[in-house]
């Protein structure tokens, strides 16, 4: 009778080291993932930052290309603006 007990304490402790060796796992992960994650939003708000940076310089070149076009529009024909300013009240 003591052996099948014997082994029954075996099997239980050794489930029991898995067991705490598992938990040690979780933190260890649970650690390492949450650094990988913070890492991913610094890279992600880096990237997103270059983007917006890029697409101000855009705005500001279409900006510049805009009031250019429109000084020529206006120095070419003084009409043109008045024409365009009626269409949009007629609609």
């Amino acid at each position: 009778m003591n052996k099948p007990l014997s082994d029954k304490e075996t099997l239980i402790s050794m489930l029991t080291e898995i067991y705490v060796q598992l938990e040690d796992l979780e933190v260890v992960l649970e650690a390492s993932f949450s650094d990988l994650r913070k890492n991913l939003n610094k890279d992600e708000q880096a990237k997103l930052i270059v983007s917006k940076q890029k697409l101000k310089g855009l705005e500001k070149s279409i900006d510049l290309v805009n009031s250019i076009s429109n000084l020529e529009v206006v120095g070419s024909n003084p009409n043109h603006l008045s024409r365009a300013l009626q269409l949009e009240m007629g609609f």
